[in-house]
């Protein structure tokens, strides 16, 4: 018989144990995919950087953290404050 699971009961991704699994595993396939780069080499790079050891995982890296500081940057340009739109109905209110 099945029992089905209360709402405070964790899912399997939120399970401190199965957490920490899916971290080891990423872990042990972002290794084996760098070390597999000894094995492999680019017929045709465009820039002889590409050749260097594991250069798409670090340029991904890179790459990433760029985006997420773009990202915090632009914040600041487009952010606004937390009861804007409130403020807004708050205005119009007043003019009827």
């Amino acid at each position: 018989m099945k029992t089905t699971p209360t709402p405070s009961d964790p899912s399997w991704f939120e399970r401190p144990s199965n957490i920490r699994k899916m971290i080891i595993a990423l872990v042990i396939i972002c290794t084996g995919l760098a070390l597999a780069d000894l094995f492999y080499t680019n017929p045709h790079p465009h820039f002889p950087i590409e050749t260097s050891f594991a250069f798409q995982a670090w340029f991904g890296f890179v790459s990433f953290v760029v985006i997420v500081f773009l990202g915090r940057l632009l914040r600041v340009f487009v952010s606004r404050p937390e009861d804007y739109y409130e403020s807004q109905e708050a205005d119009h209110d007043s003019d009827r």
